[in-house]
Parts: C-alpha cells; sequence; structure tokens
C-alpha cells in the first residue's frame, strides 16, 4: 500500500459522528469535503479525484449507476446505514455497507482498502466484490431438450431445408452455409430505415419457443419499440424499463423478472416478452448497468434471450467530466454483451449502402463486441434484378469486402401484412410462407413440407398443415408488479 493519505468525501449524519471518528485516529484517512447531497458528493469526487466516498444514511436514492460512476472514477463506496435492507441492497450493488455503531478503524481500513477488513482479509486477493448476484432459480421448472419437446412439424438442424417456391416476386429459400441453432444471447441489429428487425425477432423468437426452447425477447429499440404492435399487445407498461429499475435498485431476481415480463402464446407455444418504451423520450430509463443486469440474470434463466435493438450506437459526447446518460445506451450494452448478433439489412439500394457504412460504424465502437452476421432480408427480384443473391453478392464484395452475407430472406409482404393486421406471427398468419421457413432456418430449425398428389391431372401441389394450436389464444398479460 503507498504511503499517501485516503482523501475522502461524504455526505449525511446518523447518530454518532462517523467523521469526527475518524479524524480522532490520526490515520492517513481524511475528510477533505462534507457534501450537502449526494449531487455534490459526486461532482466533489470528480473534482478532487477522491479515494473514497463515505455515505451516511439517506441511502434510498443511491442506484447501481451511481456507484458504478464512482467506482469507475477510482473512488471506493461505503455506506453506513441503520436501515438492514438497505445494508444487504446495496451490498448487492457492491457497496461496503456498515451499521452505525462500526467501529472507525474498521471503517478507516473499508475506505482506504475499498472493502471490509475487520482483522485479517476477510476476501482473498483478486475477488470481485461487485460481481453480480447470484439469482434464486429454485422454482424454474427443469427444461426438457429442444428434439424431445417439439412439436413434430419442428427439426432441429444444422442442414438446409428445401421450403416450396413462393410467388414471382418472393424468391426460393436459400441460405449461405450450415444454420447454427441459437442459445444464450441473440442481438438483433441493423441499418436505418425500416430493414424488418422486429419482423426478424419477433418470428425467431416464436420459432424457437415451438422448437421447445425457453425464450424471452426484449425489446430494448429507444427509438421505436414495436414488439407489443407486432404482437397485438395493448398494454402500455414498459416492461423492460420495470426490470432496469429493479436492477438500478438491487433487488432484480427471478420473481422480479417474471413480473416484468408479459407470457404470450403463439401458435400453441408459450414464451415471455420484455415489452419496449411507449414513448421514445423514456429512453433515459434504461440505463447501461440495467440492461447489463437485466442480460445477465436472462441468460440463466432462458435457453435463448433475443433483443431487438434500435440501430444508432453512436455515443455523445458532453464536454465536461459527468457521466451523462447514453441516448443510445440501451443499444450499445446489448451488442457489447450478445453471444450473437444478427445484423438485419434490406435489399434495396439505399437500405444496402446504409448497412454498408453501419458495420464499418460497428467494428469502429465496438472492436470488442462479437462479430456482426450478415441477414439480408426484403430480397426480390423487382428492386435487384435477376439472380438478386449473386447481384447481392457481388455488390457486397464491391462495396465491403469482408466477410460474406450469411442468410436471405425473401420478400413476403403479404404475409407480413397479415400477420401484423392480426397481430399474430408468420407461423400463425402463413405458416407455409417461404419467409417463415428462412427464419425458422435462420434459429437452425427446419419445418419440413408435406406434399400431395393432386387427383386430376397428377399434377404436385401443397398441403397446408396445420399445426397444432395454430390459432394463438388471446395474448395472455402476465403479473405486473
Amino acid at each position: 500500500m503507498s504511503m499517501h493519505y485516503c482523501s475522502v468525501v461524504t455526505t449525511g449524519q446518523l447518530a454518532r459522528d462517523h467523521v469526527a471518528a475518524l479524524e480522532s485516529l490520526h490515520s492517513r484517512v481524511t475528510v477533505d469535503r462534507r457534501c450537502e447531497d449526494l449531487a455534490e458528493l459526486v461532482a466533489v469526487a470528480a473534482a478532487i479525484r477522491a479515494d473514497a466516498a463515505l455515505i451516511v444514511g439517506g441511502t434510498e436514492a443511491l442506484a447501481d449507476t451511481l456507484l458504478s460512476e464512482l467506482r469507475g472514477r477510482g473512488t471506493h463506496v461505503v455506506i453506513v446505514s441503520d436501515v438492514a435492507a438497505e445494508r444487504a441492497r446495496l451490498s448487492r450493488l457492491g457497496a461496503v455497507c456498515f451499521d452505525d455503531d462500526v467501529d472507525p478503524a474498521r471503517l478507516a481500513r473499508a475506505l482506504e482498502e475499498g472493502r471490509d477488513i475487520p482483522g485479517p482479509p476477510m476476501v482473498a486477493e483478486g475477488v470481485e466484490l461487485s460481481s453480480f448476484p447470484s439469482p434464486v432459480v429454485q422454482d424454474w421448472p427443469s427444461t426438457p431438450t429442444a428434439e424431445a419437446s417439439a412439436p413434430e412439424a419442428y427439426v432441429i438442424s444444422g442442414t438446409d431445408s428445401a421450403p416450396p417456391q413462393g410467388p414471382e416476386d418472393i424468391t426460393e429459400a436459400e441460405t449461405s452455409g450450415e444454420s447454427v441453432p441459437l442459445q444464450g444471447l441473440t442481438c438483433v441489429w441493423g441499418s436505418h430505415g425500416s430493414p424488418g428487425r422486429t419482423t426478424v425477432a419477433v418470428n425467431l423468437a416464436a420459432e424457437l419457443a415451438l422448437s421447445g426452447a425457453r425464450v424471452l425477447l426484449i425489446d430494448a429499440d429507444t427509438t421505436a419499440a414495436a414488439v407489443a404492435v407486432h404482437l397485438g399487445l395493448l398494454d402500455e407498461t414498459a416492461g423492460l424499463a420495470q426490470a432496469c429499475r429493479f436492477a438500478e435498485m438491487g433487488t432484480l431476481d427471478h420473481a422480479a423478472l417474471a413480473r416484468s415480463a408479459i407470457t404470450v402464446e403463439t401458435a400453441g407455444a408459450a414464451w415471455d416478452v420484455l415489452t419496449g418504451l411507449p414513448r421514445a423520450d423514456r429512453w433515459a430509463q434504461l440505463r447501461p448497468r440495467g440492461i447489463e443486469r437485466v442480460l445477465k440474470l436472462a441468460a440463466i434463466h432462458y435457453d435463448c434471450v433475443l433483443i431487438d435493438v434500435a440501430a444508432s450506437i453512436e455515443s455523445e459526447e458532453t464536454g465536461f467530466d459527468v457521466l451523462a446518460p447514453q441516448r443510445h445506451g440501451a443499444t450499445l450494452s446489448a451488442l457489447r454483451s450478445a453471444d450473437r448478433t444478427l445484423t438485419v439489412g434490406a435489399a434495396d439500394p439505399v437500405s444496402f449502402s446504409r448497412l454498408v457504412k453501419a458495420l464499418e460504424e460497428h467494428r469502429e465502437r465496438l472492436p470488442d463486441a462479437v462479430t456482426p452476421e450478415l441477414i439480408i432480408n426484403q430480397v426480390r427480384r423487382t428492386v435487384v434484378g435477376r439472380s438478386p443473391r449473386d447481384q447481392l453478392r457481388q455488390a457486397w464484395e464491391q462495396l465491403q469486402g469482408r466477410g460474406r452475407i450469411g442468410h436471405f430472406l425473401s420478400w413476403d409482404q403479404a404475409a407480413c401484412d397479415t400477420a401484423l393486421l392480426k397481430g399474430q406471427v408468420l407461423a400463425e398468419a402463413a405458416p407455409q410462407s417461404v419467409l417463415r421457413r428462412e427464419i425458422a432456418q435462420l434459429a437452425g430449425i427446419v419445418i419440413p413440407s408435406r406434399r400431395r398428389r393432386l387427383a386430376s391431372g397428377g399434377r404436385t401441389g401443397r398441403r397446408s398443415r396445420r399445426i397444432s394450436g395454430e390459432r394463438a389464444s388471446p395474448r395472455t398479460e402476465g403479473k405486473i408488479g
């Protein structure tokens, strides 16, 4: 330990005067400033580069973002509270907490070290005290394997399927390479405009749920949230914002996550949704730290977590030495946390050029994030020309030169319009559509088609196969806390 003194800023007071007790020790711990409130404490700690912050009482407004801001500047956070529940909550957020009767010498050591050392070190060197709290998991049912619980029409596979040829403007289903089943955290991102991010995310979630997986879809689009509209949900409660509030206050656990989510049933399969913001001006409610904690907990409880995010990933520069809220912090946090990122772009010239620029920006701003997998949506001859896939591949090589297009999704406006009008997924509104099969294939799922011989003329036709429970029951809202 270096011999320089430990600079402390403090605010609040309970029955005991801890500042006077610390000064009476004549140790390296020196209280440089008493602050009127938390806002002043944060500002002063940044201005004088304080080593520690001592917050006494009045901790109800303390949240994860503020504590993380202080720790990010190298300031240890020590809390003194006479409320046991507050000490427990703040300990889960990584703060060192004591009651009002704490011994001054023990308090001084905690301010110097950033951890509680009552005598011999109680925590081994290198242990991170601010790790994510262990959630309660015992009341979740055991999860059957996808193969065992999948409906008859579903096959989990890494090979391509052979879906039927669609209308003239719908190209034949095709993928590049093998489809890997989705699991863990998957972020659905894309370029500006309407390339179909939400359509892909919603239908991926439905297909994965039909395959037997436990699925959570999170609408983290802070610009134009649309998952609730796609699913016909009329509730205006922002489930993700509620979960983030629990995370910010250190009270997020399995029960809180379940209260925030809405359970929907599509084509006979149930899955969960954290709905997005009903208004874009509420974006500040989705703090990056809250998003990260929600995603960590969700990844424990679900087989597949899909996050639908906005296109913008630029960060704001305030010009001041303060931690300001980031307009696109939710998108950036989701992309950094994702195990896979599916980047959706449309096939028309405007969207295609936007996609190239978006991926360049992704490489510059998120060099440590997972490499995006490219999905070209709305593929059609009328806007690309003959052999649209070949032309798009050639254009990609000329404009980008890096990576390759992983999947193509066909243009099927009729199926999408029907699904949106009815608040359904494609598995309900257009179960035999080419687009539905391609999205399932993107999730690593093959839906076999069934054919029958027509009695007249002997020509091969197609028979629509009704999936058990295809017509979904009305959307069932979960418990909202």
